[in-house]
């Protein structure tokens, strides 16, 4: 007759300890279902639950995530954020692109002229280069036959800063170029693009550049 008497008692602390300010229900570390009117610190990672005075459940406090699932949210939120750039940055470009060329004639057109600068450029820097280097050449004879200390040291100085000029010369030469290959790239891919997006809506007019917000007042930007 006892172990009733003491089960009743269990079942109505409950209750009672909810009336002296709240109860608290979580699960231990063994698994344990326990039950206080205070959260120990320990617990308040783990989650619990909060019940009312007729042991109803009054809303759940979930566990606090742990430094791998808070790592995993970061990089959904920052593939996310990529995401969203990535598509804005193509809105951006079709409309750029829409805004600028009523064909991809008009596109060659453009990708040619810039081709054509930078070829005059590399050949403006090429003769520069090849005069600079019969100088050197000069400048070197005279070098090997100064007997004078003074002038020996002039040209010699000379000598290294015109080789230092050559190769900044060679290195403008080697930028142009790839630039000339990545403008090639940007142009093919701008091309596919343009065609593509005139194709959709043959009969529609170009859009005024001043009425397509999307479009940027330069190139857009390419990665």
């Amino acid at each position: 007759m006892k172990q009733p008497v003491i089960f009743l008692l269990l079942l109505f602390s409950i209750p009672v300890c909810a009336q002296a300010g709240g109860l608290y229900r979580w699960v231990d570390s063994n698994g344990e279902v326990q039950y206080s009117d205070v959260v120990p610190p320990s617990v308040a990672q783990r989650g619990h639950t909060e019940l009312d005075d007729q042991g109803m459940t009054v809303k759940t406090i979930p566990a606090a995530p742990t430094p791998e699932q808070l790592a995993a949210l970061k990089r959904e939120e920052t593939l996310a954020k990529l995401r969203d750039d990535e598509a804005h940055e193509k809105q951006r470009q079709d409309a750029y692109l829409l805004a600028n060329y009523a064909n991809v004639d008009e596109l060659d057109a453009v990708y040619k002229s810039k081709q054509d600068l930078l070829d005059e450029n590399t050949r403006s820097i090429q003769e520069r280069s090849k005069s600079l280097k019969d100088r050197l050449d000069a400048v070197k004879k005279q070098l090997d036959k100064a007997k004078d200390a003074k002038l020996h040291q002039q040209l010699a100085d000379y000598v290294h800063d015109g080789e230092t000029s050559l190769a900044e010369y060679d290195h403008a030469i080697e930028e142009n170029e790839t630039e000339k290959e990545s403008l090639r790239q940007r142009h093919d891919q701008e091309k596919k693009r343009l065609a593509e997006l005139l194709s959709a809506s043959p009969s529609s007019q170009p859009p005024d550049p001043s009425k397509v917000p999307a479009a940027p007042h330069g190139e857009p930007a390419h990665q």
